[in-house]
This record gives structure tokens, C-alpha cells and sequence, in this order.
């Protein structure tokens, strides 16, 4: 077994026929037909059935294709590594990512698991930073972040922002709410409470926010800088908030979410932001870290 039939397997799952993966690997459909015999010969089984439509794997097949793809992972970490005398000098250096977003309980979850995954997928430890959207890109041209995940694009001359994908929103209300008993809400009910709006995290309220306004929602603005400040908005008014990603960070104790309507419901969009120039940022291996984690689709 080698990397290359590794590489091939998945290739083939992925785009289902063995021409199609050998366009994709810049190889010839012999050398992948060839790849593919060894290997089953070699496992005593066959990885994929060969119909006249294309290949599909076998149940050996998916099995090998799963462990393939944490193999090639691993793989293009080691690569990487090797490739670059500079990263094996400085590898105890970790990549600094700021990630503007409202600070809430909850939020450090999301955090843990970016450092976390990215590290894995990356090949080097990872520490992300929450930041407010005024502190962007200080942060970039400081040196004090490398890259920048921020819900909408950064514009500057110097700064390059990348969609990565969406990131799903949902409702965030207290515990007694009038609608917190639904299954699911629409603009129009949600639209009769104040919506929080975050001070210094513009991203977000642009974003999202705003973002549903122009959609039709008519509730009341409540600017709030701080956490300390909502108890009002929440308690007495019977008001709520959006929340991004809520599926991955629940929510404080005491509240609860709810999704809007399919027809109603916007995902949000996320960017990486960098400094422009030669190879500062793995933008393949930020969007494979984050579409393990489940974040972005």
C-alpha cells in the first residue's frame, strides 16, 4: 500500500468513476485502474463495484475511503512541515486567529473547539482570540493576529477577504418568554419584542441583524455594549437576541433557542481575512478545519 492508492480512493468516492479522479490527480485512468487492482489484490477484497454508469464502493470501500481521508490529513500536515524549514525552526509559534464575535456564555465553546480543530488540520497549535470588529485590522497589520474570521468582508487595500461558507442563525429568548414555547418562529412574531444589537461588534449586526431588517423584521433596536447591560432587555421588556452558530454554542442557562422558519431563516455569512501577500495563511486548511467542525457549510 501507498499514498498514491490511498490518494486514488478517495479520489474515485469522491467523484464516482475512475476517470474523474484521474483528471483530478493529473494521472492517466491506466495508472489509476492499475493503483486500484494492486490494492484489492493486496486486501483480498474489492474496494468498488464497476458498472457501465460508474463505481460506487463497496462496504470496504466506504470503511477505507473514511480512514483514507484522516491518513491524508495527517499526510498534508507532514508535508507541509517538511516543506518549509522556517515552520520546523518556529513550531512552538502559534498561529494567532482573532475572531470577531459578541462575547456570550457559551461563546468559549466555540473558541476551544476552533483552537482545537484547526491545530489538528493545520499541523500547528492554533490560539484564537475574541476581538471587536473596531480592533480588526489593527490586529492584522500589529502582527497580533495572523488571520481574521470575521461575518462579513474586511475592506481594505492591504486586507484580503475569503467566504469560507454560512454559519446557520437562530433565536436566542429567556426562559418565560411569550414565544419561547414554539417550535420555531417567524419574523413577524419576533418583530412585536426589542432585538438586542451588539456595540462594537459591527460584523455581527451587520450581518445578521441588519441583515433580517431588510428581510422585513420590525422589532426595536436596544444598542448594549455590555453583558452587564442586558438584564433590562431580557427581563422586563421580554426581549432577545440573534445568535450565529448557536447550534454548536448553545446557549446561557436560563434561555433558550429557536430556529425561524425555513422561509424566514438567512444563514450568515463567514470570511477568513488576511494580509495580502505570499503564503501567510492555508486558506484549504482553514476551510477543512471548519467544515469538520461542522461550522460552515
Amino acid at each position: 500500500m501507498n499514498i498514491k492508492q490511498v490518494r486514488y480512493v478517495c479520489a474515485i468516492v469522491d467523484l464516482g468513476s475512475f476517470s474523474a479522479a484521474a483528471a483530478r490527480e493529473g494521472v492517466s485512468v491506466q495508472a489509476v485502474s492499475k493503483a486500484m487492482a494492486e490494492l484489492e489484490a493486496a486486501l483480498g477484497e474489492p474496494l468498488f463495484e464497476r458498472r457501465s454508469a460508474g463505481v460506487t464502493p463497496t462496504p470496504l470501500g466506504r470503511a477505507f475511503a473514511a480512514r483514507a481521508r484522516r491518513v491524508l490529513d495527517e499526510w498534508s500536515a507532514l508535508e507541509r512541515y517538511a516543506s518549509s524549514p522556517v515552520a520546523r525552526v518556529a513550531q512552538d509559534d502559534p498561529l494567532r486567529v482573532g475572531f470577531c464575535c459578541p462575547v456570550y456564555d457559551g461563546v468559549d465553546r466555540l473558541v476551544r473547539l476552533i483552537s482545537t480543530v484547526m491545530g489538528k488540520v493545520l499541523g500547528r497549535r492554533a490560539e484564537v482570540e475574541m476581538l471587536r470588529c473596531s480592533e480588526a485590522t489593527d490586529a492584522l497589520s500589529s502582527g497580533r493576529s495572523e488571520a481574521l474570521i470575521t461575518l462579513e468582508a474586511l475592506s481594505s487595500e492591504d486586507v484580503a477577504s475569503v467566504a469560507l461558507g454560512t454559519v446557520s442563525s437562530g433565536v436566542v429568548l429567556p426562559d418565560g418568554h411569550p414565544l419561547a414555547d414554539r417550535g420555531e418562529l417567524t419574523l413577524d412574531e419576533i418583530g412585536a419584542y426589542p432585538v438586542l444589537y451588539p456595540v462594537g461588534f459591527e460584523h455581527f449586526s451587520r450581518a445578521v441583524v441588519d441583515a433580517y431588517r431588510q428581510r422585513g423584521l420590525r422589532s426595536e433596536l436596544v444598542e448594549v455594549a455590555s453583558l452587564d447591560d442586558v438584564g433590562d432587555l431580557y427581563a422586563s421588556r421580554c426581549g432577545y437576541s440573534f445568535i450565529a452558530a448557536g447550534n454548536i454554542t448553545g446557549v446561557p442557562e436560563g434561555f433558550v433557542l429557536r430556529p425561524l422558519r425555513a422561509a424566514d431563516a438567512l444563514p450568515v455569512p463567514i470570511y477568513l481575512s488576511f494580509l495580502r501577500g505570499p503564503g501567510s495563511v492555508d486558506l484549504l486548511g482553514f476551510r477543512r478545519a471548519l467544515s469538520q467542525m461542522g461550522l460552515v457549510s
